[in-house]
């Protein structure tokens, strides 16, 4: 019986320590928020932080990369996940589905082009043909716009499609974070053959964690690692790492 007892107090111990890994949901789709890097591993500024605040919270960091950006909110409502840090705008919209945390970069975007267009505005739109991720703040922000606006807009499943899609003559913009555009037109197969116009903020709340609704335990652990590390400096050294801007 004793020998049954430890064996059951250890599986138990075993099991707690299991679930003390906090899942965090991902796209690596969207540097430099996140990305896979030439050594085939993910990487990128949400990387860095979340790894930043398991060390400080003592848990460890399971990552789960669904490839797709709508499919983040399903993997966190779904329990698949715990945390969803994917470059994502802390919008009324999501804030319905999700709990955000304090955010920790603005939310600046620009429309990118073919360099035979200049697109600084939505004014400028008018006759255009559009591309953006679907399911993303971009989506949300453009694609009620379109009729009125005199433009059409075509979703994708990734920001790279869209660009592509540009580059071959089939759409004239898409709009993105201004951090994902600098990316996005270093690349060498982009270089050169997209621009980008002057840059605004998209959202009144910035780029932010998030966690289920009723999650609110948790929400007040990240809130306190982001503020320590905002207090410390190391969240400014990972703006800087990564070419963000402050909040």
């Amino acid at each position: 019986m004793k020998k049954f007892a430890f064996t059951l107090a250890a599986l138990l111990l075993v099991s707690q320590g299991a679930f003390a890994a906090l899942r965090v949901a991902t796209a690596s789709t969207y540097p430099p928020y996140e990305f896979i890097n030439e050594k085939g591993q993910l990487d990128g500024f949400d990387k860095d932080l979340m790894e930043a605040i398991g060390a400080r919270l003592g848990e460890k960091i399971e990552w789960l990369d669904t490839g797709h950006y709508d499919m983040v909110i399903p993997s966190l409502v779904t329990n698949r996940a715990d945390v969803i840090a994917a470059g994502m705008s802390a919008t009324p919209i999501r804030a319905r589905r999700v709990l955000f945390t304090e955010p920790y970069v603005p939310t600046m975007a620009a429309f990118v082009t073919a360099p035979s267009h200049t697109v600084n505005k939505l004014e400028d739109l008018r006759g255009l043909r559009g591309a953006v991720p679907v399911g993303t703040t971009q989506d949300v922000f453009l694609t009620p716009k379109a009729e009125a606006g005199g433009f059409s807009i075509k979703t994708f499943a990734k920001i790279e499609e869209c660009v592509w899609d540009i580059v071959t003559g089939r759409t004239d913009f898409t709009l993105m974070d201004v951090p994902v555009a600098e990316k996005i037109m270093e690349l060498p197969a982009f270089k050169g053959k997209i621009t980008r116009g002057e840059s605004f903020r998209l959202t009144g709340a910035g780029k932010a964690l998030a966690v289920r609704l009723d999650d609110t335990a948790l929400k007040a652990r990240l809130d306190g690692a982001l503020n320590a590390m905002e207090a410390d400096g190391s969240l400014d050294a990972l703006r800087a790492k990564w070419g963000l801007g402050r909040k």
